[in-house]
C-alpha cells in the first residue's frame, strides 16, 4: 500500500495584531500548502499502485478557534477542507485512495516545549512553565497530555488495512480537550 502522512507544521503564538504577513505565509505554506503539494505528488503513485491512504495532521485548532495564532487556526481549519467531503477524500475515492486526518490535542513534544524556528516558545507559551503545563492539563479531561505514540497509533490505524473502509474522517486524539 502507498501511504502519505502529511505531518509538518509551524506556529508562532502571537496575537492577530502581531501576526505579520511573513508569519502568515510561513505557517500556511508549511501546514496547508505543504499538505496540498504532498497529496498532488503522491496521488500518481497511489493510482499506479491501485490505491493508497493519505493521513493529514490536524489539530484542536482544526475544530475550534484558538491555537495561538490566526495563521495556525486558518491552516488547520484548511486541512479539514482539504481532507474531507469535497476535496481529497471525494476526489480520489474512485481510485481506491482514502484520505483522513488526525487532530491531536496538547502533545508533549518540542513543538510546545522548546523554542525552535518553526514553533517559537517563550516562558508564557512553553509547557516547561508549570502554569502553562497545568492550564493545558486542566483542559484535557482524560487527565494527561498526549504523547507522540498516541498520535502515531492513530496515524498507523488510518493508514492500515483495518481502516480500509474509512475515508473523510477527522479522528480527534485529544484526551477530550475538544469537548
Amino acid at each position: 500500500m502507498t501511504i502519505l502522512c502529511n505531518n509538518a507544521g509551524a506556529n508562532f503564538r502571537v496575537s492577530f495584531d502581531d501576526q505579520t504577513e511573513g508569519i502568515w505565509h510561513t505557517v500556511t505554506n508549511i501546514g496547508l500548502t505543504g499538505a496540498f503539494l504532498g497529496i498532488k505528488a503522491a496521488v500518481p503513485a497511489m493510482r499506479r499502485a491501485g490505491g493508497g491512504a493519505i493521513v493529514n495532521m490536524g489539530s484542536l485548532a482544526s475544530n475550534r478557534s484558538g491555537g495561538g495564532s490566526p495563521a495556525y487556526g486558518a491552516s488547520k481549519a484548511g486541512i479539514v477542507e482539504l481532507t474531507t467531503p469535497q476535496s481529497a477524500a471525494k476526489s480520489y475515492a474512485s481510485d481506491g485512495i482514502r484520505c483522513n486526518m488526525v487532530s491531536p490535542g496538547h502533545v508533549d513534544t518540542p513543538f510546545i516545549r522548546q523554542d525552535n524556528a518553526h514553533s517559537p516558545n517563550d516562558w508564557p507559551t512553553t509547557i516547561d512553565n508549570p502554569d502553562n503545563y497545568q492550564r493545558r492539563l486542566d483542559a484535557t479531561p482524560l487527565g494527561r497530555l498526549q504523547i507522540p505514540e498516541d498520535i502515531a497509533k492513530a496515524f498507523l490505524f488510518l493508514a492500515s488495512d483495518g481502516a480500509s473502509m474509512i475515508t473523510r474522517v477527522n479522528l480527534k486524539v485529544d484526551g477530550g480537550a475538544g469537548i
